[in-house]
């Protein structure tokens, strides 16, 4: 494993901590079905990562990885949202997968996709 692919692990950690401290701001204590709810994000979180370094694996230049990874972090409060409310459509984990997944790679893809078509190493024109 290279130290790109390592970056998966805290990046999918990552989304149940969130919701952890997101429910520590919300009501002041953590309790032990919070902490054990909060793990429905970690498929997520692991899926969504991989994604995340396979893009940033392919990308060409600098630029084209901070884009990429400047896509996923603007698409994340959507995502984390959008995988709280899923619960009212799916059940919680099949909710995180169906909605909060398309989200992020979405969001990933698209600065992926912006940062390539720009080509900022491109040579001036004469």
């Amino acid at each position: 494993m290279n130290r790109l692919t390592l970056w998966s692990i805290p990046v999918t950690l990552a989304w149940p901590a969130s919701a952890v401290a997101f429910y520590v701001v919300r009501y002041g204590q953590i309790t032990t079905d919070a902490l054990i709810s909060s793990f429905v994000f970690l498929p997520m979180g692991a899926i969504s990562a991989i994604i995340l370094v396979c893009l940033v694996k392919r990308s060409t230049n600098w630029n084209q990885k901070a884009s990429t990874i400047f896509g996923y972090v603007m698409a994340s409060p959507f995502a984390f949202i959008v995988g709280l409310m899923s619960g009212f459509i799916f059940p919680p984990l099949l909710g995180t997968l169906f909605l909060g997944v398309p989200s992020l790679v979405v969001g990933t893809a698209i600065g992926y996709i912006i940062s390539g078509l720009m080509n900022f190493n491109r040579e001036p024109a004469r």
